[in-house]
């Protein structure tokens, strides 16, 4: 068993030794003879070898660390876990947060009070799947944990082809992001971004419009303890984050953060990539989508992308069904996502597969519908 995640980073604050090892053994496999070095290249100096063992005992006990043999020897090296990894993470981000001029910069960056950051942030549940993490593992990252994995892989034994899919859904937001860059859009709310996954959002508006801005929406602590890598903009431009559940759209267009950063007197492009289908029916998807587009100003854009079955073999359904064993995934057919998008003016070619959508643009040869399984659609926000 793992201490509650807030209290083992308080404890790993305060115990002299332990943050310096665990960046030692970040770097990679680590024997236990080279961990003294790397202490003295990082500290200048290093404790006795009983001082080394007895925190390395004090790491494993606390499932930050682990010993696994090195290829093709009998000699076992030290790594970090998945825990470890997240712990030092967010280790490095709230050490020494001790200046208060730095501390109302943080508080600022963030819209909350650098207590409600440590705890938000510490509230990570490595025992859980989270989709957020679950896709990040899909598209190839590493900031996930066995958790994660195992999920992916239970919806991966049924659906052989959910890493295209989700590689397929990045690259359809790429391409939907540079499309409305190129109509003159140079602000966007991207709600449920995710853990970020280089290029971002905000990386393909301002490789066409330097001074674009972009506000990201997530409710994921690991996307929060990212925060810095997504707000780092092009030197013209500007990219804010909001911890904020799209479940709740007045909290976020009512958002400090958001309202400094993008003007509503001007368009915006709204995106909402990936993350209607973890909206179930009884939360009004509806009223979710329609609020957002109400607070749009004539000529912003909206870029959607869900998941669908519409592809999929009725006989494969029940099978689809069985990861969703708390429901939270809500799959929707083209009308039903047509629903959703009533009042916009869709650009060709409507709603349709993200591998399709303005295929000629994206990679080829194009995968099959059936393996990706995710609608894709951009539109207009009419002046009424």
């Amino acid at each position: 068993m793992t201490l509650a995640l807030q209290d083992l980073i308080k404890e790993t604050l305060t115990r002299v030794w332990h943050v310096p090892i665990l960046r030692v053994i970040s770097a990679g496999p680590t024997r236990y003879a080279d961990i003294r070095d790397g202490l003295i290249k990082q500290k200048g100096h290093s404790p006795g070898d009983g001082t080394i063992s007895t925190e390395l005992r004090a790491l494993r006990d606390k499932s930050l660390i682990e010993q696994r043999p090195l290829p093709d020897t009998r000699r076992k090296a030290w790594v970090l876990t998945d825990l470890g990894r997240t712990a030092l993470r967010l280790v490095d981000e709230f050490e020494g947060l001790t200046n208060p001029d730095k501390i109302q910069a943080e508080e600022r960056r963030f819209g909350m009070s650098i207590e409600d950051l440590q705890e938000r942030a510490a509230a990570i549940d490595p025992t859980v799947p989270h989709p957020a993490r679950r896709y990040d593992y899909l598209l190839g990252g590493k900031d996930n944990f066995a958790a994660d994995r195992e999920s992916a892989h239970e919806i991966e034994a049924v659906m052989p082809t959910v890493r295209l899919a989700a590689m397929e859904n990045r690259g359809f937001l790429q391409r939907a992001v540079e499309f409305l860059a190129h109509q003159g859009i140079n602000q966007f709310l991207d709600i449920g971004t995710g853990i970020p996954t280089s290029p971002n959002t905000h990386e393909v508006a301002q490789a066409v419009d330097p001074t674009a801005r972009v506000v990201y929406v997530d409710n994921d602590p690991i996307v929060l303890s990212h925060a810095r890598a997504l707000l780092t903009s092009a030197p013209e431009g500007k990219t804010a984050y909001i911890d904020a559940d799209l479940r709740q759209p007045s909290s976020i267009l009512a958002n400090p953060q958001l309202l400094s950063t993008l003007d509503f007197s001007q368009p915006v492009g709204l995106l909402l990539v990936a993350v209607l289908h973890f909206i179930r029916d009884d939360e009004d998807p509806k009223g979710i989508v329609a609020a957002l587009i109400e607070a749009l100003p004539p000529g912003s854009w909206v870029v959607v992308s869900h998941s669908t079955f519409d592809y999929v073999p009725v006989k494969m359904l029940p099978k689809l069904q069985m990861p969703n064993r708390d429901g939270r995934f809500r799959a929707r057919s083209r009308d039903e996502l047509a629903a959703l998008l009533s009042g916009l003016d869709l650009v060709e070619p409507g709603i349709q597969s993200v591998s399709q959508w303005w295929a000629e643009e994206a990679p080829q040869p194009r995968p099959a519908i059936e393996d990706v399984a995710i609608h894709g659609a951009v539109g207009r926000v009419v002046d009424s």
